[in-house]
């Protein structure tokens, strides 16, 4: 089994950045990211089991750099709406998380 890429990795990798110079951002919005994941399942640390959302989350954050705030975006005829949070894709994988967890709370987005 071969080890997991890190998000740092992953996200350079996918944003075709082949230098350094992009790094304390990318870890920086890992960091938060992972605090903010933690905070909604009321965890201490992101569990194992949502950990692939960090990598997503974190390249959209890294993708939307400058548009922060903004819930579409449009230019030349060319437009790009965001999510109101960046987890709603993963409502439901955190949802289920939350109640392997028996935590009964409910997650609102």
């Amino acid at each position: 089994m071969t080890d997991k890429p890190s998000v740092l990795d992953t996200v350079k990798t996918l944003a075709g950045i082949k230098d350094n110079l992009q790094d304390d951002v990318i870890k920086t919005l890992e960091v938060m990211t992972c605090d903010q994941l933690a905070m909604l399942v009321d965890e201490d640390s992101v569990p194992k089991k949502l950990e692939p959302i960090i990598q997503h989350v974190v390249l959209a954050r890294f993708n939307r750099l400058g548009n922060e705030g903004y819930s579409s975006y449009s230019q030349e005829g060319e437009s790009i709406s965001y999510p109101s949070s960046d987890f709603d894709e993963y409502s439901s994988t955190i949802s289920r998380y939350m109640a392997e967890q028996n935590r009964g709370k409910i997650i609102m987005w």
